[in-house]
């Protein structure tokens, strides 16, 4: 997680905020975020962008075509 906050802070600046949220907040069950107990999950804009992996990779990708207008 700590590698993915510097990536995105080096390419985005503070236009980006990444943050942990763990999976037993209300913010995550109020969101419908967490299923079936498969982590990690990440959320880009308010909507589910992929669960059961992280790929910098993908995540910084979207969030240049986000960026784009």
């Amino acid at each position: 997680m700590v590698y993915l906050k510097r990536a995105a802070r080096r390419r985005f600046g503070s236009a980006v905020t990444v943050r942990l949220v763990s999976p037993e907040s209300s913010e995550a069950r109020s969101g419908g975020w967490v299923r079936a107990g498969v982590l990690p999950v990440v959320i880009i804009n308010g909507e589910v962008f992929c669960r059961g992996r992280l790929s910098l990779r993908e995540v910084i990708q979207r969030l240049y075509e986000l960026k784009r207008p």
